[in-house]
């Protein structure tokens, strides 16, 4: 088992999303579930954005261990972007899309999850896609600069699950050339953007 899995814990992910309960269920356990990563983790201030961003290539990020291999793609002090090699959640999904090493419970979840996918805001593959960034977000919200919580997660796009997913309005908000992010989407699960408050 490597950093990533061990810090992340599939496993619960897995029995979840396989015990077939109400989506709302779900998602309050992975709340509980985002909130002991965050803890496990212990909380972290940075002096500077560029403090995280570097921490962040150099692999050693909080990040790192609950999305491994991430890739630096703008840098600036304000806004920087990563894109996610593998999603954490992919091997699931791909083993739930099989349908056979699973019961009717799995269908159930997944049925939920597409009717109330407008609630969601469609900004997601799939609801491997919506859990892992919520616990993104979680971990993101918990990082501080200077003692202020003032780190921001802005999803940009995806391609996994049933097809590639762009949030069109926050690649418009951050200006990135949309023929980047497709090009990045051609080669990694995920593309987000970390960005700093006004006035850092």
């Amino acid at each position: 088992m490597n950093l990533m899995e061990e810090k992340f814990p599939i496993e619960k992910i897995r029995e979840l999303l396989k015990n077939g309960m109400p989506l709302n269920e779900i998602m309050s356990r992975v709340m509980k579930i985002g909130a002991e990563i965050v803890e496990n983790f212990g909380h972290k201030d940075y002096s500077s954005p560029m403090e995280l961003f570097k921490e962040i290539q150099d692999g050693t990020s909080p990040l790192n261990k609950i999305e491994g291999q991430l890739s630096p793609v703008i840098q600036d002090q304000k806004t920087n972007v990563f894109a996610v090699k593998v999603c954490p959640m992919k091997k699931i999904m791909q083993e739930m899309s099989k349908g056979d090493e699973y019961d009717q419970n799995v269908n159930s979840v997944l049925d939920d999850f597409h009717l109330r996918e407008n609630e969601t805001s469609g900004n997601y593959s799939d609801i491997g896609c919506y859990i892992q960034q919520q616990i993104r977000q979680m971990l993101i919200s918990s990082f501080t600069l200077n003692g202020k919580y003032d780190f921001n997660l802005i999803h940009l796009g995806c391609d996994k699950g049933k097809g590639r997913n762009i949030s069109e309005g926050d690649v418009e908000a951050i200006k990135m050339d949309r023929e980047m992010l497709s090009k990045l989407l051609d080669e990694n699960d995920c593309v987000y953007a970390i960005s700093v408050k006004e006035g850092q």
